[in-house]
């Protein structure tokens, strides 16, 4: 009889055991799937706001390029360019333009500005401006400048051999007015920071009037 009560003690405490590996093994499956879910969800809040923010840099885009397209863009009578240029004094355009070297459009577009503004002008389409949403400041980068498109169609470029722009268009093509709206961020981006881009291309010219978005 003594012999069946320690077997049977010995039983229990094993069953003991058991029970407390298995609690463990539970607890630690437990912590890995806690860990893993939390991991994801962090996860999921930084695409999340990531995807806020470059959705906040295309509305910041399109207010700045809805400036550009509010604004008469025909020859200013005063000036001998266009009033897209207006209060855009050169020194500021150009190291607006330097700031902006490698964005698509500028290697292909000859910066342009108000010949008779000063560097105490107030230019009537901001160079650059800030727009803060969110906690987050978009500085918005808007380039004005002139290309070449042939008659026959095609891409609006500078031309071959010429650094600065001809007073006159060649023959056979047609100056056009390239805007382009650069976008800049730095919250959640990294050491570059974060960027977005939009242009479009404007004719000037009083007997006709359209955009062509590239």
């Amino acid at each position: 009889m003594k012999r069946i009560v320690q077997r049977l003690r010995a039983r229990a405490a094993d069953a003991s055991g058991m029970s407390l590996i298995e609690v463990i093994v539970a607890i630690s499956l437990m912590s890995i799937v806690a860990t893993a879910a939390i991991g994801l969800s962090i996860s999921s809040m930084k695409s999340a706001a990531k995807q806020q923010r470059q959705e906040l840099a295309v509305t910041v885009a399109n207010q700045a390029m809805e400036v550009v397209s509010a604004h008469a863009s025909s020859v200013n009578g005063a000036t001998g360019v266009s009033a897209l240029y207006n209060g855009r004094a050169k020194t500021p355009v150009q190291t607006n333009w330097a700031a902006n070297t490698g964005v698509a459009g500028t290697g292909a577009t000859y910066a342009a500005w108000d010949p008779t503004a000063t560097a105490s002008s107030t230019p009537e389409i901001p160079i650059t401006k800030v727009y803060p949403h969110s906690g987050t400041n978009y500085t918005a980068h808007t380039l004005i400048g002139v290309c070449y498109q042939p008659a026959s169609g095609g891409d609006c470029t500078r031309i071959a051999g010429q650094a600065m722009a001809p007073s006159v268009a060649p023959a056979g093509r047609t100056a056009l007015i390239r805007v382009m709206v650069v976008v800049r961020w730095s919250a959640g981006c990294g050491a570059g920071g974060c960027s977005y881009q939009t242009s479009t291309l404007i004719d000037s010219h009083s007997d006709l009037e359209w955009n062509t978005h590239e």
